[in-house]
């Protein structure tokens, strides 16, 4: 069986909410502390691996890395297609699963859903269908060799190696590409559970305290059922208000 490791790519560098990823969710859980620990055990997935840069700032994500019990791979900032390989060095990865740290509830249960249907089907690379679910709970696995193909050709844009698998999604027809449907009730691309700004954060934080006040687990189907319960909340209010 070929070997698959999940690779978080978290650096304190943004440049909207910079250090957004140790912003606490609740308590003193960061949003990527709880990502990793959602994220820790994953069917399908051998290791999960932080995939971060060798800049000084981001000894904190390395320091997590440590305090979670989870590899870290240290390489290029800007360069993070390298920094992916890199990864797939170490680790000894077949296969990875591509996570941003900047999205709290990525389903393990997604994950893994995908992870079997790209391997049913020898596909070379896998995401959700588009429009199936929220933003910030999708997932990409791809192989290692493509990543390597597109790292060693010189014609790689910078923009590609920022991007990781840029080139993929931009030329399908190349590649065994495979997108995998989920249910109706997740068809919530309308949604957005990624934090780039202050109000993103905040979002994800009442996401969190509505979830834990309702005694729901974090899921992709209960997140999608807050959600929509939200929306039509929002739609009676603006009906009454007119």
């Amino acid at each position: 069986m070929k070997r698959c490791v999940a690779v978080i790519q978290a650096r304190m560098g943004s440049s909207r909410l910079p250090g957004k990823i140790l912003e606490p969710l609740h308590d003193d859980v960061s949003l990527l502390a709880y990502q990793c620990r959602r994220l820790r055990h994953i069917e399908g997935v051998d290791e999960l691996l932080i995939a971060t840069t060798t800049a000084r700032r981001d000894n904190v994500i390395a320091d997590l890395a440590q305090a979670e019990g989870i590899r870290v791979c240290r390489g290029s900032e800007h360069d993070v297609l390298s920094r992916f390989v890199r990864a797939a060095d170490m680790s000894l990865a077949d296969t990875l699963v591509r996570i941003t740290s900047d999205s709290p509830f990525r389903d393990p249960g997604v994950i893994a859903r995908c992870v079997a249907e790209h391997r049913a089907h020898g596909a070379e690379y896998t995401r959700p269908e588009a429009g199936h679910l929220p933003k910030g709970l999708r997932a990409e696995i791809v192989e290692t060799r493509v990543l390597r193909q597109i790292d060693s050709d010189s014609a790689t844009t910078d923009r590609e190696r920022e991007h990781v698998t840029l080139r993929i999604r931009e030329n399908p027809g190349a590649y065994r590409c495979l997108t995998v449907a989920f249910p109706d009730e997740l068809h919530h691309p309308e949604f957005d559970l990624s934090v780039d700004t202050a109000d993103e954060l905040e979002f994800v934080r009442m996401i969190h305290s509505s979830l834990e006040a309702r005694a729901w687990p974090a899921d992709i189907g209960h997140i999608c059922a807050l959600l929509a319960e939200m929306a039509q909340g929002r739609q009676q209010q603006q009906r009454i208000a007119s």
